[in-house]
């Protein structure tokens, strides 16, 4: 993992759950509405209670991971 990738890791709320804006405010977002998209479309596994998505801070680190731009090495 590179050092930006912890660095965003690092910064999220140190809580067990989180909502799409806790991620979206780590990426520099304005609004949730990208990581919803990446909710819908099975990137970012969640439970949806009541038409909201919690997320556990745990896969939210390994989305965040996932995402993490890897240079080539050619």
């Amino acid at each position: 993992m590179n050092a930006t990738t912890q660095a965003i890791i690092d910064r999220l709320p140190k809580k067990p759950i989180l909502a799409p804006a806790d991620i979206a405010a780590m990426f520099g977002m304005v609004t949730a509405a990208a990581i919803i998209d990446a909710i819908k479309r099975g990137k970012i596994e969640c439970a949806c209670v009541g038409g909201k998505f919690y997320i556990s801070r745990d896969e939210a680190a390994r989305y965040i991971e996932s995402t993490a731009y890897k240079a080539d090495e050619a």
